[in-house]
């Protein structure tokens, strides 16, 4: 029961860690998404300022070239930020997964405690027996969460 116990502490601790670091992860995913709103708005407002400037005829020319090479840097970018941020969205779901793995595995190792509990009480060696399918399968789940997520 003890040894139980202390795969329950390591599991809650795990899941729990994880589950910070999911909330870190969405939160810098979501100020990311952010930045790339920007920079696309601003990549627009380049653009309409290019074109803009294009209306003034030949005088305007050379600062719609300027505002047109500031709207692509703008949108090269807002891209570069869009395809980092899809890779941070799989990693935080992966973090995620991860975690009510770990969640799983608790609740499994918290039903072998109960099982391991009924069966001091009891004295029915049945409870003993019973605990060992929950337990297995709660270590073999905390296990699991470990193996990155290729490997699953």
């Amino acid at each position: 029961m003890a040894v139980i116990a202390a795969l329950l502490a390591v599991a809650t601790l795990m899941g729990h860690r994880l589950h910070t670091e999911e909330v870190v992860l969405q939160t810098k995913l979501a100020d990311q998404w952010a930045y790339y709103q920007a920079k696309n708005t601003r990549s627009q407002l380049y653009a309409t300022d290019a074109t803009l400037a294009s209306l003034q005829g030949p005088q305007g020319a050379a600062v719609a070239a300027e505002w047109t090479k500031k709207a692509e840097d703008e949108r090269r970018q807002a891209n570069d930020i869009r395809r980092a941020n899809e890779e941070l969205d799989h990693e935080t779901q992966a973090t995620a997964r991860r975690a009510t793995l770990f969640d799983s595995a608790e609740i499994l190792l918290e039903i072998a405690i109960v099982l391991c509990s009924i069966a001091l009480l009891t004295a029915a060696p049945g409870f003993w027996y019973a605990s060992i399918v929950p337990t297995a399968v709660g270590v073999g789940l905390a296990l699991l969460s470990f193996l990155p997520s290729s490997a699953r």
